[in-house]
């Protein structure tokens, strides 16, 4: 399919960059490369196309949907946007977030695009405020706010943009208590929000480098987060994934990966051999049955210091940086194209954008 991306001017139009005669498959792949973020796609003559579309980006976080959040600027004086890529893959909607203060450094934006959260702290770590805004075109109002003692450090919204899953610790969480995996229900502001999972000290810290937000499952039936649970009555577990419910009643570790496109099973890539084969393999498990499938015709080889290891939903990509070099791995079709080298290990995001 060829198509062409068209920017829309604004006040901010020269932050991005025109990209024309992409072909993309139902997966897109998008790659902050800080401050810079491409869409990584092959052209019509079959050859890999790297094109920029932010080219001013400290912060950027993307949807399944392609609505993106975007920092522009240094740290406390941040200018916030909200934007899209659509289902034809044009840049579209970009607009400024006025009402999100230029200290926050961590926003999020529903799969409609339609609502925004943020957190602003005040007398860190001993205050965290959360807001959650709701926009009907241009205009935008308050939705919900919380003031909190202590931290929350990540937080993401349902895909239906109804719930808000988000950690917090008390002021001493970092060193001592750690995070619980709270859940606020948007379409009753007045219930208080509600503990999924208990205390962890690794919930929601820097993993490495940046934060890991809860992953919603494309169901809205369970969020897949990072913990650390030492207590008797809990797990003895060092640390992993964990696989919560949002009734609260499903609290289980688990490997890991990411979530299918039905949110029926979790995804990864599993080493073969010791920590320098540099070989993997596909696995899935059931997250109903904990049944596991494994795919052992399915072998990516890494050569070389790896960082940032991304499966696509599908299962059938994969993205992946070695020695600051882009690559995509077709598990299917057993190849791999390089998209040239990065300033860093950057964060990869498959995307599929739908009306």
């Amino acid at each position: 399919m060829k198509i062409k991306m068209v920017i829309y001017l604004s006040v901010i139009g020269s932050i991005f960059t025109i990209g024309t005669n992409l072909t993309y498959g139902e997966e897109i792949l998008v790659f902050h490369d800080r401050p810079i973020v491409s869409i990584l796609s092959t052209s019509t003559d079959g050859n890999p196309n790297r094109k920029e579309f932010i080219k001013d980006a400290a912060l950027f976080r993307i949807n399944e949907n392609g609505y993106f959040t975007l920092g522009i600027g240094h740290f406390p004086n941040l200018l916030w946007y909200k934007g899209r890529i659509d289902s034809s893959f044009n840049i579209a909607g970009h607009q400024t977030l006025a009402s999100i203060p230029p200290d926050v450094v961590s926003v999020d934006i529903s799969e409609d695009g339609k609502r925004i959260a943020w957190v602003l702290k005040s007398g860190f770590p001993n205050k965290s405020e959360l807001t959650i805004e709701e926009y009907t075109g241009k205009e935008s109002k308050v939705l919900h706010k919380i003031s909190v003692d202590g931290m929350i450090p990540e937080f993401s919204f349902s895909p239906d943009g109804d719930m808000l899953a988000y950690f917090w610790g008390p002021p001493e969480a970092a060193i001592k208590d750690g995070f619980s995996l709270m859940l606020l229900d948007l379409k009753n502001p007045k219930k208080p929000p509600i503990e999924i999972a208990p205390p962890s000290f690794n919930t929601g810290r820097l993993n490495p480098g940046r934060s890991i937000p809860p992953l919603w499952s494309p169901t809205g039936e369970f969020i897949l987060f990072e913990a650390e649970y030492q207590s008797e009555n809990v797990f003895k577990v060092l640390g992993g994934r964990y696989v919560a419910s949002i009734d609260g009643r499903i609290l289980e570790p688990f490997p890991g990966g990411n979530w299918d496109q039905d949110g029926k099973y979790l995804r990864r890539l599993k080493r073969i051999g010791d920590l320098d084969s540099g070989e993997y393999f596909l696995s899935e498990i059931n997250i109903f049955s904990r049944e596991v499938k494994e795919y052992p015709d399915r072998i990516l080889k890494i050569s070389g210091l790896n960082f940032n290891v991304k499966l696509s939903p599908s299962g059938r990509k994969v993205a992946y940086v070695v020695n600051k070099e882009i690559f995509v791995y077709d598990i299917m079709e057993k190849n791999t194209v390089s998209y040239g080298t990065s300033q860093s290990d950057g964060e990869f995001f498959w995307i599929s954008p739908k009306d």
